[in-house]
């Protein structure tokens, strides 16, 4: 598992890593993070094998920031920031489990309340976060809060965060808009605000659309641009966007490590053969299930009662498969070495997986 420890070198963070053991650096995703400079993201660095360096930012871990004190307003702009973050990384279409949401390790800007995370370009990595629910509970609990008031304000925030079935980022930002809105931008309505004397073909007429400003050079929209561009000051007022639901965006995945989309007559699946027995399984769905009960599971293993009855779960995203220990008794391990329960591991082309003392093969296509 990797090891973190939060240090400062000339002024800056400089967050070390070191792993080991099954994890191995992913040049796809690490050439990723050193080519593009992302706003809100740690640079990474690779000085030597098995060793990371994360820096590219000035602060303190946000956990410090959370217990020298915070009001209502505070704790809804480190929440904001950490949702536009996040925002930006679930469009690009990154592994979100490799995202580092431990509140030890968050840099934070004392003053501004801004934040950097950074990204484990690992794969096998142990090290995976516990999702953004369990990240909002830290931050909460960790907090000392000016008053009763802000204490009362946040309560409130967690409880409609646990409350939904399904966390969304669009509904938690349109919820803090509710209970911050000083931390949204407020619309321009100089155009609307002539006075009555004035009225007539002129206070009728609509304010002009200006059409959004394009930089025809960039690749990705998201990346913040090597040059600021200049626009006229007679074209730069324009009314604040509103914040789309996810689900009209298209996300964007990273380029590198995404495979071209190739027509294909007949579409293939990665597949799973038992070895005790032969028998080959095609991973055809997004949740696939392995065990011993054979109504609740995909891959029904026979005559084997170490196996549990609901083992191991394989997810498919974005062209590739995750497995899942789901906390069985004989455990599930990848090569020999054992998973931790309830914590998703890539699966790579040729890996052997073994249920208790039952051996599988995996094949990617």
């Amino acid at each position: 598992m990797a090891k973190l420890k939060f240090t400062e070198k000339n002024g800056e963070v400089c967050i070390l890593c070191k792993y080991a053991g099954s994890e191995m650096l992913n040049e796809a995703e690490y050439r990723y993070f050193i080519d593009n400079r992302i706003k809100g993201w740690l640079v990474p660095s690779a000085p030597s094998d098995g060793k990371l360096v994360f820096t590219g930012a000035e602060g303190i871990p946000l956990i410090n920031v959370l217990k020298s004190g915070i009001d209502k307003a505070q704790y809804f702009r480190i929440v904001l920031n950490l949702l536009n973050i996040l925002e930006v990384a679930e469009k690009c279409g990154f592994n979100m489990q490799n995202i580092v949401l431990d509140p030890n390790f968050i840099v934070a800007e004392p003053s501004t309340k801004e934040i950097h995370l950074f990204y484990l370009p690992l794969w096998y990595n142990e090290s995976t976060n516990d999702g953004i629910i369990n990240c909002l509970r830290k931050i909460s609990t960790y907090a000392n809060y000016s008053s009763q008031y802000d204490y009362d304000r946040v309560d409130s925030f967690m409880s409609f965060v646990i409350s939904k079935p399904v966390f969304s980022i669009y509904e938690t930002k349109e919820h803090i808009r509710s209970a911050a809105p000083e931390l949204f931008p407020a619309p321009d309505r100089s155009e609307f605000s002539r006075p009555a004397q004035q009225q007539g073909a002129a206070a009728v007429r609509k304010p002009k659309v200006l059409p959004p400003i394009q930089n025809k050079g960039d690749t990705h929209p998201f990346i913040l641009p090597k040059s600021v561009r200049t626009v006229p000051p007679s074209s730069h007022r324009s009314e604040p966007k509103p914040i789309p639901p996810l689900a009209a965006e298209k996300k964007q995945p990273l380029p590198e490590l995404v495979k071209r989309d190739i027509p294909r007559s007949e579409e293939k699946f990665p597949t799973l053969t038992r070895r005790s027995t032969g028998t080959t399984v095609s991973i055809d769905k997004p949740v696939f299930r392995i065990g011993k009960e054979r109504d609740r599971v995909d891959f029904y293993i026979t005559e084997n009662r170490t196996v549990s009855r609901l083992h191991a779960t394989i997810y498919t995203r974005n062209g590739s498969c995750f497995i899942e220990d789901n906390n069985s008794t004989n455990r599930t391990y990848i090569n020999g070495t054992p998973l931790i329960p309830d914590r998703e591991i890539k699966l790579k082309d040729g890996d052997v997986l073994k249920l208790s003392n039952e051996e599988f093969d995996f094949t990617d296509r």
